[in-house]
């Protein structure tokens, strides 16, 4: 047996069996995911994080919970085996809570993600902003952010991600707003969510020397059929395919860090390979561009990705095989915050009329507040119980809390989202070894 992945340490500490009892009779956890990997059988603990390899022979003895074999006893002792009666859902509420005490963070927000217009260039057919009144943010309302990010930051440096709609639709109102906050001493970095094809040479010095832009993310949907069919720009002799890819290089050659993210689903994951392959050719050599497979939530009540976990899984064989090694990413740690809407004390979403939101997946009914109030914002409270349908879901400790109720992408598939997931994270340990814990990511998962 051979460990992967040593888990959250604080987690481990909580829930690690001390004694065992030879006379109890184990079961299988209900936090346990297995993967057959060639002559690896991958296992993981969802709850501590804990990845382990073992042989065909090693699971079967897990499988039988024959406690004569000490790779058993070890598993057992990290609760990947646990006693009948043992109450797995009250453990993870326990370990949760104690995990959210530790966390000590400074008073006051520090990540601002503002939606500069609800404008776009494309019309890409899974946008969830679809029907949306197209409407670009206005000198006063920049002005009100401004005030309410002096008011309301934590010290130190914040963080700023441009949003859209296109944020490149408006880059001199995210360079007003820049400006702004550099008279008042304010000290930031920036990131962006775009699909790169306005960029100009002059936008990305603009970027670069006075927006502090660090990080964009440049959503892409695979090969260029698929991409110009699903886009479906109103000036597509102009915005396209092309466009955006040399608009990655220029991000690149200017020391912006780039993360493709390649929109897949059941429709077009067969023809991935090919933007694999184009991507390889332009981008192979490149150490700040990397390429991130990223499933399309699909419409409440419809199957997006019915039959694809075998095309899925050969793709990212193929995927490792040209060099793209995704490695884990802050895999070890216990998510006590499944995404921005969770982070009430450290995020905000600032829409272009100046709403104040939890969530970039926004609509009107979720404003919390607006710029413009004196008064902090009022989150709603997070629901901490766990619902019915997910109390027996390996996956539980992956994927709440949340405000599950009100999520926008929320859908019945979730589980074999987790399952491919959690899939791709036992691969890349198994493959290619964990890394250092990464930063936090701007968008959902």
């Amino acid at each position: 047996m051979k460990e992967l992945s040593s888990g959250d340490s604080r987690v481990v500490h909580i829930v690690q069996k001390r004694n065992l009892y030879p006379e109890t009779r184990y079961r299988r956890s209900g936090f346990l995911v297995d993967y057959k990997a060639g002559d690896a059988i991958l296992l993981k603990n969802t709850l501590t994080n804990q990845v382990f390899a073992l042989s065909e022979e090693e699971w079967a003895a897990v499988q039988n919970a024959d406690m004569s074999c000490s790779h058993v006893r070890e598993l057992a002792q990290y609760r990947f085996l646990v006693e009948p009666d043992y109450n797995e859902l009250a453990q993870y509420a326990f370990a949760r809570n104690v995990v959210r005490a530790m966390e000590k963070n400074d008073p006051g927000i520090r990540w601002y993600t503002i939606l500069m217009t609800t404008a776009c260039n494309a019309r890409c057919v899974y946008c969830y902003e679809e029907g949306w009144r197209p409407f670009s943010m206005k000198k006063e309302t920049a002005d009100a952010i401004v005030d309410f990010i002096c008011r309301t930051k934590q010290k130190g440096k914040i963080r700023l991600m441009w949003f859209g709609g296109e944020p490149l639709l408006v880059p001199k109102k995210i360079s007003y707003i820049c400006r702004a906050l550099q008279s008042k001493g304010v000290e930031y970095d920036s990131s962006t969510i775009t699909n790169c094809t306005l960029l100009t040479p002059e936008m990305v010095k603009e970027a670069v020397a006075l927006w502090h832009l660090k990080r964009a993310q440049v959503s892409m949907d695979g090969a260029k059929g698929d991409y110009e069919a699903r886009k479906q720009y109103v000036h597509p002799e102009r915005d396209n395919y092309e466009k955006a890819m040399e608009s990655i290089a220029m991000l690149s050659d200017a020391g912006v860090e780039i993360v493709i993210r390649c929109n897949y689903d059941a429709e077009n994951i067969s023809r991935v390979r090919e933007f694999l392959d184009d991507c390889k050719v332009r981008f192979g050599d490149r150490e700040n561009v990397s390429l991130h497979l990223a499933q399309l939530y699909p419409p409440k009540g419809k199957d997006n990705m019915a039959g694809a976990l075998d095309v899925y899984e050969k793709t990212l064989d193929y995927y490792d095989a040209l060099g793209f090694v995704e490695k884990a990413r802050n895999a070890s740690r216990m998510r006590t915050h499944f995404c921005m809407a969770d982070w009430n004390w450290m995020n905000i979403v600032i829409d272009p009329k100046g709403g104040l939101h939890f969530c970039e997946l926004v609509a009107d009914e979720t404003a919390v507040g607006t710029v413009f109030d004196q008064d902090p914002p009022h989150f709603p409270p997070i629901h901490d119980e766990v619902a019915e349908e997910c109390r027996n879901c390996s996956y539980l400790p992956q994927c709440t809390p949340f405000r599950k109720s009100s999520c926008p992408v929320e859908n019945a598939y979730c589980r074999r989202e987790m399952k491919m997931s959690t899939v791709r994270e036992m691969l890349s340990l198994y493959r290619n070894g964990p890394v250092e814990e990464a930063a936090e990511t701007e968008d959902c998962p």
